[in-house]
């Protein structure tokens, strides 16, 4: 474990330039089974987000950026039924049968989503309702192959022994079931439940990831009775939005010793635009900036132990913004509910920079003494907003262009066109499109020409 701890120090020191890309494959949004029909990616366009979502970043071999998606719900959620338990089969199907992701479910006593808080329940009941949980959800054609044994529990007023009583509950049903149980799950001290106060800059002195943190997870350790789970979780959201990585070393010096390491998982993390109940925003900057730290510094140390990394979350419903109920760490943002989604910067931190922008000029049509139709394709950025336009011109300089129209994110190719005119007759011009995105590429397509008749 020395070894382990002192290797971890000298990568934590490394320059953050020789990072691995993002490692970030999950997402934890509880809106996911709420996007279809919702949000729509720009005013002239049909498609709904989530039909670009499914295509750009999950399933598609070409295109495996995220694979896991994470629900958190109340374990007593099928004997609950109503909203609690059709939101959580919704989503579930939706994951399962439309973006073919890996679905992974944490609970706790949840008082949303449809989801009454029923309490902490003994482990008796927890265990007839995990085992009630896996067994619905198996029988829409999927079995769950991840489950985090309890939420939070460092923050939600569960004992640390009781919280590792529930991991050995799950575990004992997954062995039946054919799923992995999660272990900890906890968070370096959120605020959103009620944890210590968050100071933009976070000073050494002021976090408490060495004391409260560290002897919780000691405790839970402990009351495993020798158990080592495959699978630990943790939401270092202070790692991130302090910069510091304290409570992560602190983390996993604290696991048991085993060969291999335990795996571990970062379940739920996020930059953070503004905290709950921030009245001036942090601001977009702070947030690129705590996303890129994750991505350079946090990861790197961890490229085996930390094997997946969820981001809570990517857009939200009514919340972007005001953090009026959550933390917003949200990659997209509306300016209204069922408006357009546009990227935020954090999220080419998140994602990666993408390359598919690209422009092709085809050739025009219904040419006239004075005008003509200028055709091309363009195919957008990826998870960035795009701008079309063509310019055209006597020569290569074209000194003019038409107007530049919005085309929203996207991967496929969509034909463009405009109508010009003021053309002078019997003359030769120039044309091409141009493809332009809100990560600052652009792309523009190969020359073309045409000559307007005489008459």
């Amino acid at each position: 474990m020395l070894a382990l701890l002192a290797a971890l120090a000298l990568l934590l020191l490394a320059d953050a330039r020789s990072a691995a890309a993002s490692g970030v494959d999950g997402v934890s949004d509880q809106n996911l089974g709420l996007w279809k029909g919702q949000f729509t990616t720009g005013s002239n366009l049909a498609d709904p987000f989530p039909t670009y979502f499914a295509q750009a970043w999950v399933g598609a071999a070409t295109a495996p950026h995220l694979r896991y998606a994470r629900f958190v719900t109340a374990p007593d959620a099928i004997a609950q039924g109503g909203a609690c338990e059709q939101n959580l089969l919704s989503w579930y199907i939706y994951v399962t049968q439309t973006l073919h992701m890996i679905p992974v479910i944490g609970v706790w006593q949840v008082a949303e989503g449809g989801c009454a808080d029923d309490g902490v329940p003994s482990s008796a009941k927890y265990t007839t309702e995990i085992a009630r949980l896996l067994a619905t959800l198996r029988s829409t054609g999927a079995t769950l192959p991840y489950l985090e044994a309890w939420n939070e529990p460092n923050s939600s007023g569960v004992s640390a022994s009781t919280a590792a009583a529930f991991w050995s509950d799950a575990a004992s049903v997954c062995a039946g079931a054919g799923c992995t149980a999660l272990a900890g799950d906890f968070v370096d001290n959120d605020p959103d439940q009620g944890g210590q106060a968050f100071n933009p800059g976070c000073t050494p002195s002021g976090l408490t990831y060495n004391g409260v943190f560290k002897s919780y997870e000691a405790a839970y350790v402990k009351a495993l009775n020798g158990a080592t789970p495959s699978i630990w979780a943790l939401h270092p959201y202070y790692a991130v939005n302090c910069e510091q990585s304290a409570s992560i070393t602190t983390f996993a010096a604290g696991l048991p010793a085993t060969n291999p390491a335990p795996q571990i998982w970062f379940t739920e993390v996020g930059s953070w635009e503004c905290r709950l109940g921030q009245t001036t925003p942090r601001g977009t900057a702070r947030q690129l900036a705590d996303a890129n730290y994750l991505n350079t510094i946090l990861r790197p140390p961890f490229p085996v132990l930390a094997a997946n990394t969820f981001w809570y979350e990517l857009a939200v419903l009514g919340w972007t913004q005001n953090c009026a109920k959550y933390a917003d760490s949200a990659l997209y943002e509306s300016a209204q509910q069922l408006g357009p989604l546009f990227a935020r910067p954090a999220a080419a931190a998140v994602f990666g920079q993408d390359t598919t922008l690209a422009a092709h000029t085809a050739s025009a049509s219904g040419v006239s003494t004075s005008g003509a139709t200028l055709s091309g394709s363009v195919t957008p950025g990826g998870i960035y907003e795009a701008w079309e336009y063509f310019q055209y011109g006597r020569s290569t300089a074209y000194t003019s262009q038409t107007t530049r129209v919005a085309l929203g994110p996207g991967l496929s190719p969509q034909p463009v066109s405009a109508s010009i005119s003021g053309l002078s007759p019997g003359t030769l011009y120039h044309d091409r499109v141009v493809a332009v995105d809100a990560a600052g590429q652009t792309q523009a397509g190969l020359d073309a020409t045409f000559v307007t008749p005489r008459h």
